[in-house]
């Protein structure tokens, strides 16, 4: 028997490809719900890739319009105090790493920027949404697999520099980059099934960062760590299988000349 959710998603899938119900259902259930990740599946089996998934005459539902202007002063975006609110009603904080599969989900390019209205309203219409309690199932759906989908980590981490950088800045503040670092290699390590990193190789990380007085992380160097620390999760693995001849940013040289120097490696 379908949930009342499945069904929404469902009759949203159909409106969106006007294919049948069998086949919406068929490709959902393969997609584990996921609107976005079925309809991807949709095109590029059915028509050979994908298209615009919005069509431009959609009617959005009422429920999900009068949500959006719940958070909107002015009926246009939601300003910060909005953003706020909104992530709040979502059991998130700012600073949680799913508000950012949230950023990624809407298009929301940096956290300090309105959400357009059709940011919010086009993309919840994809997934399938029109109320709150819908809204966290999908950002609950997404958590899980942060910790299950290494593909959509490194999706979701590569987004993160461009999303905190401050504006006009080139490279990140070190004290925020740690933070979020943090966020993605210090939590649910017992969970994470694609992201096992010895706590004592990223605090060794930091500690580098800050003895060497490392002010600012490049993008280059961001993009790169986690490509690193799957590559060498433990301070062994670097000792025994690190070469200063590949291809890596020179800052993880410097790193392992650090070990070298205070650990012995």
């Amino acid at each position: 028997m379908k949930s009342s959710h499945e069904e929404n998603k469902i009759q949203r899938f159909i409106s969106l490809t006007e294919c049948t119900p069998k086949l919406a259902k068929k490709y959902l259930q393969r997609n584990q719900w996921q609107i976005d990740y079925a309809l991807n599946d949709f095109y590029d089996s059915e028509l050979g890739g994908f298209v615009d998934t919005i069509p431009k005459d959609v009617k959005y539902p009422q429920e999900l319009i009068d949500m959006f202007n719940k958070y909107s002063p002015n009926g246009d975006e939601i300003d910060i105090e909005g953003v706020m609110a909104f992530i709040t009603d979502l059991g998130l904080k700012l600073e949680d790493i799913v508000t950012i599969c949230l950023a990624k989900l809407l298009d929301w390019n940096k956290l300090t920027d309105p959400i357009t209205k059709d940011q919010f309203l086009s993309n919840w219409y994809v997934q399938g949404c029109s109320r709150i309690d819908e809204m966290k199932i999908v950002m609950q759906d997404l958590k899980n697999k942060l910790v299950s989908d290494s593909k959509y980590l490194a999706e979701i981490y590569n987004y993160t520099f461009d999303l905190i950088i401050d504006d006009d800045a080139k490279m990140l503040d070190l004290n925020t980059a740690i933070e979020y670092w943090k966020l993605y290699f210090c939590q649910d390590l017992e969970r994470n099934a694609v992201l096992k990193i010895d706590p004592k190789l990223f605090a060794d990380w930091v500690i580098f960062l800050e003895t060497e007085n490392q002010n600012d992380i490049t993008k280059d160097c961001w993009m790169m760590l986690l490509e690193f620390f799957k590559r060498y999760p433990t301070v062994d693995s670097v000792a025994e299988d690190y070469d200063e001849n590949d291809p890596w940013p020179y800052i993880f040289d410097e790193f392992y000349e650090y070990l070298q120097e205070t650990k012995g490696i």
